[in-house]
């Protein structure tokens, strides 16, 4: 008997361990969902309810009356009384309609001929596309302006000089320049995604045709070009999306010729004094009423995906297209277009950085070429600081972004109650644009009680609301991969949550998580809109630097500056790149 006591005690003392360990566990597990979720709310939440909530009053942030209940429609009768909102909506929707079409038609050509054909150089083709992603975008309208404006754009110069006219070949400060640069600004985006539809078609279909007589034109037009139209659709949503909350372009480009859209109109009234807080929320909830339906839009896109699917059971090839003696033809149109995207922009920016002032292209401008701006860009404490800035705010939020997203997918991946919530909270920010994220901020910080507006702090904290719908999706992706069972038997073996996550969940989630902080790096180098309510005389970017440096007119040192700044982006983004091809990773910049 007394043998059979002792053998017992140990078990059940054991047994008692284990399930207080649970117990603990699942307390502690508790506990961070519930600040996981607490920190959402504030970051994707509260930015939308300040905003709706400023709409509706008349009084500013900081008045002591702010949060009395009485609210006012007059800002929204304002709004409509002046035609002025209307006008700005009629521009946008030319605006973003316009430039999602000239990047759908470039995107997907340069996707073809890379994924479908067999024309030479196609995997140059490819490089060159995506490389337009590490210019920041403060240099696009930069570089545009001194190759297509009226009266010194080298372009223009040059059709004066060739015809002896002194008319204009391509105005960039008109709508339709305005059009074509954004929609050149989106081509590598639209291609990045294009070419993943183009690569999963089986190719029999194109084949079937052409033996039954159809021409390599009518086969594409009738075959492959259906059965990408889904996913082309997909991609024109989210083209659609990003342009209708472009700023650099319709700031530098539009403004002179007074052609605003939602983004440079809510931009001019917060920075030109008195600002009309209530009119400004006004413009930007239906701006964000426009971004919403169109995520509602690309959802059902999504929803819908199987009835798109070019993959299947059956016999599957992907033979390249033979054009015949079409390839080189072909080639020379995909460098053509490659020349007005990324060529033309960065042989500009290069020009202007190794000149002290702008200078049309001759000899002698050729020979007294320097490095003169380079150096006075390194030396410059303004640039280096903004350099110094951009890295610790990309470095810190990359912590927050990856924290949070690691943990929302856990919770939704393992089908904890309340997990989808965080899930879904992690989308919101997709409808979110930009300038909408630095307003709703800029409020919010003027009303809390502490120092935290125009700090560090304050980017780090809009930057993870920017960002974390991209990086959530990835790290969510990778973590559906990732059984329960390991990080199970750790914590049965007396891990704690935390502990368990850290040790099991984390390594296998690295490539992800790499992936993730990559992208958030890259975007605290280019990201403008936000940082220019949030940022200080101490806290600027280097986006933010280069814009004031534009606006002072020293565009020798800003291209010098954008020229480094793409060097660091462009091993970025080659990382990036080398990790989505040996991971398998989805996801884009």
């Amino acid at each position: 008997m007394t043998t059979l006591v002792e053998g017992r005690a140990p078990f059940t003392t054991g047994r008692t361990t284990r399930f207080s360990a649970l117990r603990g566990a699942l307390s502690l597990r508790r506990a961070v969902y519930g600040l996981v979720l607490v920190i959402l709310l504030a970051q994707v939440a509260l930015p939308i309810a300040i905003l709706l909530f400023t709409s509706f009053k008349d009084a500013r942030p900081t008045d002591a009356d702010f949060f009395s209940l009485s609210f006012t429609l007059e800002n929204f009768r304002d709004a409509f009384s002046s035609g002025r909102l209307l006008s700005v909506t009629w521009t946008t929707v030319q605006f973003a309609v316009g430039s999602t079409l000239v990047a759908l038609v470039l995107g997907t050509f340069l996707a073809w001929i890379v994924a479908r054909t067999n024309v030479p150089l196609r995997n140059l083709v490819g490089v060159l596309t995506i490389v337009q992603m590490a210019v920041p975008g403060i240099l696009v309208p930069i570089a545009w302006t001194f190759l297509a404006s009226p009266n010194i754009g080298a372009i223009n110069v040059a059709w004066r000089n060739i015809t002896g006219t002194e008319g204009t070949l391509f105005n960039v400060y008109s709508m339709q320049g305005l059009i074509l640069v954004n929609g050149l600004t989106m081509v590598p985006m639209v291609y990045l995604f294009v070419v993943t539809v183009f690569s999963s078609m089986n190719s029999s279909l194109e084949e079937a045709a052409e033996v039954s007589g159809s021409s390599k034109l009518r086969a594409v037009r009738d075959i492959s070009l259906p059965l990408a139209a889904p996913g082309i659709a997909a991609v024109a949503i989210m083209a659609l999306m990003r342009a209708w909350e472009a700023f650099e372009i319709p700031w530098f480009l539009g403004v002179n010729e007074r052609i605003f859209t939602y983004a440079s109109e809510i931009y001019l009234r917060t920075s030109t004094p008195p600002s009309n807080v209530g009119l400004v929320s006004t413009y930007a909830v239906f701006m964000l009423v426009g971004a919403v339906l169109m995520i509602w839009w690309y959802d059902r896109f999504n929803q819908a995906g199987e009835r798109y699917a070019v993959i299947s059971g059956k016999n599957f090839s992907s033979v390249r297209m033979d054009l015949g003696r079409w390839r080189v033809p072909v080639a020379i149109l995909a460098f053509a277009v490659l020349t007005v995207v990324i060529l033309l922009p960065l042989l500009m920016l290069l020009w202007m950085s190794l000149n002290p002032f702008f200078r049309q292209f001759s000899w002698e401008a050729v020979t007294s070429l320097s490095v003169e701006s380079y150096v006075s860009a390194v030396q410059a404490p303004n640039i280096l600081q903004g350099f110094a800035n951009s890295l610790l705010v990309g470095v810190l939020a990359s912590v927050g972004v990856l924290t949070l997203s690691t943990l929302a997918a856990w919770y939704s991946a393992r089908r904890v109650a309340g997990g989808r919530l965080l899930y879904l909270l992690t989308a919101v920010p997709m409808a979110l644009p930009n300038v909408i994220v630095g307003v709703s901020f800029l409020w919010i910080f003027l009303i809390l009680p502490l120092p935290i507006y125009s700090t560090h702090t304050a980017l780090v904290i809009a930057y993870i609301t920017l960002i974390i719908a991209v990086v959530s999706r990835l790290v969510s992706a990778r973590m559906l991969q990732i059984s329960s069972e390991l990080e199970e038997a750790a914590q049965v073996a007396g891990a704690s949550f935390l502990r368990a996550i850290w040790t099991i969940v984390v390594p296998l989630l690295s490539p992800a998580l790499l992936a993730g902080a990559l992208i958030t790096m890259v975007m605290s180098f280019r990201e403008l809109q936000t940082t220019l309510y949030l940022a200080g005389p101490q806290t600027r970017t280097a986006a933010v630097v280069m814009f004031d440096m534009a606006g002072d007119g020293q565009f020798s040192t800003v291209a010098a500056f954008g020229i480094v700044t793409f060097a660091v982006l462009l091993v970025g983004l080659v990382g990036y790149n080398r990790l989505n091809a040996r991971m398998g990773l989805e996801g884009g910049l």
